[in-house]
């Protein structure tokens, strides 16, 4: 399981979204991350089901942008804008990208499964 690289991107989203729930002042977005971290973690353990797991990293895809235009709506139409960004506002844009390449991880495991099913 550990062995897998998807999982350590997947394992590296949920430590980040950890950290961007403590030092995130708003309780939605606490909430969102928490929910996202949480959702990062189980889908480490469904690595059996392969046509799942990339269905919750598409799922957790989506749930980091809504967590990214709540925090730009919030920043800039509730508090005026501002010119500096704290450090948590880019921790779910890496978790994004860090997502997206578990899911491509996890499709090329897919394709070389069934690869090798074809040859049997």
């Amino acid at each position: 399981m550990w062995q897998r690289k998807q999982t350590i991107y997947l394992f590296l989203v949920a430590l980040l979204m950890i950290a961007a729930s403590v030092y995130a002042v708003i309780v939605v977005l606490q909430i969102l991350g928490g929910l996202i971290a949480g959702l990062s973690t189980a889908n480490i353990f469904q690595y059996k089901n392969r046509k799942k797991q990339m269905t919750v990293c598409t799922l957790g895809i989506l749930l980091l942008v809504l967590w990214v235009a709540y925090f730009c709506y919030d920043h800039f139409y509730m508090h005026g804008g501002a010119t500096r960004y704290p450090l948590y506002a880019m921790l779910p844009i890496v978790s994004i990208i860090l997502f997206w390449m578990a899911k491509k991880g996890i499709k090329h495991d897919d394709d070389l499964v069934r690869s090798a099913d074809r040859l049997r």
